[in-house]
C-alpha cells in the first residue's frame, strides 16, 4: 500500500502514452522541476530596491541581514508574487497566500489543473526531453540507450499510420477475440481464456484483478492477491447515472465513435449502450470504497485448490467458471506454477467474486465477449490511428475542459520515463540533481520524525503500551531520499533493464515486449522473498511516499526542487518539504496505515481504550472536512470519510513539520531567516506561507468535480485552510482572533 502527498493530473483518460500494464516501475507518475530565478528586468529592479532598503532598515535598528542569495531573492519574488494583501489573512489564508499565484497562472490548455506540483512537472518533462533528444555519450549504460530508442520509436507516428488497426486484430486473435467488433458470440468464446491471456500479455486486469505482493499479514514472503477493479469508467459515475448523465452521455459517445472506426458497419450504438450498461452492473457488485478503507473490510485467504471449487461459501454459479484456466493463464510463460494446495490465495473482495460469478452466468455471452473486447480494443488502440487518439482528446475536452492535445514530444518522454524511469533517472541526476542536498534532506526528515515522536510523548489519550509501539514503529521507518545510488552503476542499471526489449522503430511491437517482460517479472517474484529495501519510485518522481507494508518514505530528486525544497531559508524549506515529510511520516498513523506494525504487517497494536480516543479524534476531522466546498460546485462537499487519511496527514505533517523547523532554529538559529521585500515577516509567518503556497492551484471544473467526487485529496485550497485553522500556533503567527475564520474556537487535533 503506497501513499502519495497529492493524485496526479491526468491530462486525458486516454493519452497517448503506454498503458499502465506496460510500465517497468510501480506507479510512477510523471514529473517536473522548477526553474530557479524567473525574473524580468522590471521584476529586478523592484526586489533590489526592496533589498536595498530592507537592509537599511535592519541596520538601523541592529537586526540580523535578510538572507540575499540568489536561492533567496528568488523565493521572496516567488512569495510576493503569488500573495494577494487585500484579503485578510484570518479571513482565508489560502486567497492571502494564493490570489496573486490563482490570478497570473490559469490552467494551462493542454491540461486540466495547474498548481506548484505540475509545473514543477512540466518543467522535469522539459529537461527529459532534452537528455533524450542529446546525442550518445561514451560509456552510456545500455539501458539507457534502450530509453532513447524507445523515445524515438515514440516520436515517430508515421508508422503507426502506416499499420493502421492490423497490430490490434493481431493481439486480439491472440486473446481468442474476433479482429472486429462482435456482433454475436464467439463459438470459442470464453472469459477465461480473453482475460487470463491479457492479464499475462497486456497487463490487463479485466473483472478481476490479479497480482503478486507481500502478504500484508506478514511481508516476509509474497503471495498471490485477487481483488476487485474498476470497470473502466468511474464507478462513482455509473451508479449514480442521473447526478453524472453528463459524463456518462460522453462517455458512451467515445465507445460509439472509436467503434465506428473500427468498423464502419457495426452498430455502434448498441455496442456503446452494452459496454455502458454492463459497466453499471459491474459497478454494482464492487465493494464500496468507504467498507474497503473501514476496520471491518475482510482479507480471506485460500489455498488454489479452495479458490478453483468455490469451497469458501461461493454461489453454484461458482463451479460453472473455469478458475483453474483463468490462473494457469495468467501464469503461463513463467516459472510459476501455482500448487493446489500449498499455494495460497490472498482473496480481498470475496463478495465481489461471488457477484462477478452471478453476474457473468447470468449475461449474454456476447455482451461479456464485447466487454472483453472493448477493454483490449480502448487500451491499445491510442498506439495505432491518429484517428483514435483524436477521440480520446474529444472525450477529455467535454469531460474535464481540456483544451489542447497534448504534444507528441511530451506524450512520449513521459512514455519513456514510465518505463524506463530508472535508466532516466541516471541522466537526471547526473544533469540537474544537487547530490550534496540529499544529505540536508535527510537531517530534515530525521528533524521531522525527532518532532513526531516528542508529539507521541505528550499525547494524553494514549496508553503506555501503545505509545511504546507508536515509537518503535515512527523509529523502524527507513528513509529513501533523491535516488538509490546503484543506479550510477552502469552494470546494475542494465541488470535492471536487461529482459527490456525495444523494436527501434515499431512502438506497438515494443510494447508488447515491455510489457511480457514486465508481468513475467512480477509474477516471477512469487517464488522471491520480497526486497525490502526497493524504492518505490524513481528518481525523475515530482511526488512523495509512504509505503505501508514496507514502513518507508520516499522523497525522490524530482520533488526537492524550488519550491518545495531549496529555497534559501530554512522557515520556508520546513514549511514546504518539511510539511510533505511530516505528511508521509504521518501516513504510518493515519486511518489506514495505523494498523500496519514496525514490519509492515497488518496487526492490531493499539489497545482498546487508546482506539477509542483514536476513532474519536478521526471523526472530528471526518465532520469537519464534510462541510467544505467549493465555489465551482456548490451542490458538492468533501468527502470527509474517503479523504481522512490525506488530510489526517496534512494536519499531523504540518504539526511535525512546525516542531521540526524549531528543533533546527534551536541547533542553527533562526537569525537568517528573513526575505528580502518581506521585512515585517517572521519566521514562523514565513513557514506557514511556505505551506500555502506549495497548494496555490487552479482547476477546470471538470477535473475538480472527479477529484471531489472519487479523490482520496481534499481540494488544494481545502488543505490549507482546513490544516491551518486547526493549528493555534498559525492563530498566534498571524495573529488571527479567536473566533475568525482562520481560528475557529473548536479544532481538530490528532497528532
Amino acid at each position: 500500500m503506497k501513499y502519495k502527498v497529492k493524485d496526479i493530473d491526468s491530462e486525458s483518460q486516454h493519452s497517448t502514452r503506454m498503458p499502465d500494464s506496460c510500465k517497468l516501475e510501480e506507479k510512477l507518475e510523471r514529473t517536473v522541476r522548477c526553474s530557479s530565478v524567473l525574473i524580468g528586468a522590471l521584476g529586478l529592479s523592484l526586489i533590489a530596491l526592496a533589498v536595498y532598503t530592507t537592509v537599511l532598515v535592519l541596520t538601523e535598528y541592529k537586526s540580523p541581514r535578510p538572507c540575499v542569495s540568489e536561492a533567496c531573492v528568488g523565493t521572496a519574488s516567488r512569495i510576493l508574487q503569488a500573495l494577494n494583501k487585500d484579503v485578510d489573512p484570518c479571513t482565508d489564508f489560502y486567497e492571502f497566500a494564493c490570489g496573486g499565484w490563482i490570478k497570473k497562472n490559469p490552467v494551462p490548455e493542454w491540461a486540466t489543473s495547474w498548481d506548484q506540483l505540475a509545473r514543477l512537472r512540466e518543467q522535469l518533462v522539459m529537461d527529459l526531453r532534452e537528455l533524450l533528444e542529446a546525442e550518445d555519450e561514451d560509456g552510456m549504460p545500455n539501458s539507457v540507450k534502450k530509453a532513447k530508442s524507445l523515445y524515438r520509436t515514440c516520436i515517430n507516428i508515421d508508422k503507426l499510420e502506416k499499420d493502421g488497426i492490423k497490430p490490434i486484430q493481431g493481439i486480439l486473435e491472440k486473446l481468442d477475440l474476433p479482429p472486429l467488433p462482435p456482433t454475436e458470440a464467439s463459438a470459442n468464446f470464453t472469459w477465461v481464456t480473453s482475460a487470463g491471456r491479457g492479464r499475462r500479455m497486456l497487463g490487463l486486469n479485466v473483472l478481476l484483478s490479479v497480482q503478486v505482493a507481500e502478504d500484508v499479514r506478514n511481508t516476509s514472503r509474497n503471495r498471490v492477491v485477487i481483488e476487485q477493479v474498476t470497470p473502466g469508467f468511474s464507478e462513482r459515475y455509473l451508479l449514480q447515472p442521473e447526478q453524472f448523465a453528463l459524463e456518462l452521455g460522453q462517455y458512451r459517445k467515445y465507445i460509439r465513435d472509436m467503434i465506428a472506426i473500427a468498423d464502419p458497419t457495426a452498430d455502434a450504438d448498441e455496442f456503446a449502450a452494452d459496454i455502458v450498461d454492463f459497466s453499471k452492473s459491474l459497478a454494482k457488485i464492487m465493494t464500496p470504497v468507504e467498507v474497503r478503507r473501514s476496520g471491518t473490510h475482510l482479507f480471506h485467504e485460500v489455498s488454489v485448490q479452495q479458490l478453483i471449487q468455490g469451497s469458501n461459501g461461493g454461489p453454484a454459479q461458482w463451479k460453472e467458471h473455469d478458475w483453474e484456466r483463468y490462473l494457469g493463464l495468467v501464469f503461463e510463460n513463467t516459472s510459476v506454477t501455482l500448487h493446489p494446495t500449498d499455494d495460497r490465495v490472498i482473496v480481498m473482495d470475496l463478495p465481489y467474486l461471488q457477484k462477478l460469478s452471478i453476474l457473468l452466468s447470468d449475461t449474454k455471452p456476447v455482451i461479456v465477449e464485447r466487454f472483453l473486447w472493448w477493454s483490449v480494443f480502448s487500451t491499445v488502440a491510442p498506439m495505432t490511428l491518429g484517428a483514435f487518439r483524436d477521440r480520446g482528446f474529444e472525450f477529455s475536452r467535454a469531460v474535464f475542459g481540456l483544451q489542447q492535445r497534448t504534444p507528441r514530444w511530451k506524450s512520449c518522454t513521459a512514455n519513456v520515463n514510465a518505463n524506463f524511469g530508472v535508466a532516466v533517472s541516471y541522466l537526471y541526476v547526473k544533469r540537474h540533481f544537487d547530490t550534496q542536498s540529499r544529505q540536508k534532506a535527510i537531517e530534515m526528515v530525521e528533524d521531522v520524525r525527532e518532532a513526531f515522536a516528542a508529539a507521541v510523548q505528550q499525547l494524553d489519550w494514549m496508553d503506555t503500551s501503545t505509545r511504546l509501539k507508536t515509537l518503535n514503529k515512527l523509529r523502524a521507518i527507513r528513509n529513501f531520499v533523491g535516488f538509490p545510488s546503484w543506479l550510477l552503476t552502469n552494470e546494475q542499471l542494465d541488470k535492471h533493464y536487461k529482459h527490456a526489449e525495444v523494436v527501434e522503430g515499431n512502438l506497438f511491437e515494443t510494447y508488447l515486449k515491455l510489457t511480457w517482460a514486465a508481468v513475467k517479472k512480477s509474477l516471477e517474484t512469487l517464488r522471491e522473498k520480497p526486497d525490502r529495501n526497493r524504492w518505490v519510485a524513481t528518481a525523475t518522481t515530482v511526488n512523495a511516499f509512504y509505503s505501508a507494508t514496507l514502513n518507508s518514505v520516499t522523497f525522490p530528486a524530482g520533488i526537492l526542487q524550488p519550491p518545495f525544497y531549496g529555497n534559501g531559508i530554512e522557515a520556508i524549506n520546513y514549511g514546504s518539504i518539511g510539511a510533505i515529510m511530516g505528511h508521509e511520516v504521518t501516513h504510518g498513523f493515519d486511518d489506514q496505515g495505523r494498523r500496519y506494525d514496525e514490519e509492515g504487517n497488518l496487526k492490531q497494536w493499539w489497545s482498546a481504550a487508546t482506539l477509542e480516543h483514536y476513532h474519536g479524534k478521526v471523526q472530528c476531522i471526518i465532520d469537519q472536512y464534510s462541510h467544505y466546498h467549493m465555489p465551482q460546485l456548490p451542490n458538492y462537499t468533501v468527502h470527509g470519510f474517503n479523504t481522512q487519511g490525506e488530510n489526517i496527514a496534512d494536519n499531523g505533517g504540518l504539526r511535525a513539520a512546525l516542531s521540526a523547523y524549531r528543533l533546527h532554529a534551536a541547533r542553527h538559529g533562526a537569525a537568517r531567516d528573513a526575505l528580502p521585500g518581506l521585512p515585517d515577516y517572521k519566521p514562523d509567518q514565513l513557514f506557514f506561507l511556505g505551506f500555502a503556497q506549495i497548494w496555490c492551484g487552479n482547476s477546470t471544473t471538470g477535473a475538480l468535480k472527479s477529484k471531489m467526487v472519487e479523490g482520496v485529496h481534499s481540494p488544494n485550497k481545502i488543505r490549507v485552510i482546513g490544516t491551518l485553522s486547526n493549528s493555534k500556533e498559525f492563530a498566534e503567527a498571524w495573529k488571527c482572533p479567536k473566533g475568525s475564520p482562520m481560528n475557529p474556537e473548536h479544532k481538530c487535533i490528532l497528532w
